[in-house]
């Protein structure tokens, strides 16, 4: 008898931390090191950040080509710059969606995200 696995039987083990963001009390985004891995994220890099504050999940945005043309415009409103720490502003984020520094940090845990590198969503941890 021949035994042919499938990987629906199987459940996939992370091999480091939960990919997360961290929003600190210096009202900043640092982006972790399995984060970085995971969005392939380099120092100087442009992205931009999409938010839904019904669920709290932050979506990281590389913009490219194979985006949406809707949203192109939007997209270039929202240019965070990740600095050679894997550091972002994020003050006006922070006080537009509430996010106290008294109560910081925030951690935002990876959810979802497209094959195609383009787009990481995060929730809000518990």
């Amino acid at each position: 008898m021949s035994y042919e696995p499938s990987l629906t039987d199987f459940e996939i083990v992370p091999s480091d931390s939960i990919p997360s963001i961290t929003l600190d009390n210096q009202r900043r985004f640092y982006i972790g090191k399995s984060a970085r891995r995971l969005m392939n994220v380099k120092p100087y890099e442009r992205l931009a950040i999409a938010y839904r504050s019904d669920t709290k999940e932050l979506a990281i945005i590389r913009p490219t080509d194979a985006l949406d043309p809707s949203i192109a415009s939007q997209l270039a409103t929202s240019q965070y710059s990740v600095d050679k720490r894997y550091y972002m502003s994020a003050r006006y984020f922070a006080k537009n969606y509430g996010y106290d520094e008294e109560f910081a940090p925030y951690f935002f845990d990876y959810v979802a995200g497209r094959s195609d590198g383009t787009l990481f969503v995060f929730k809000l941890r518990d």
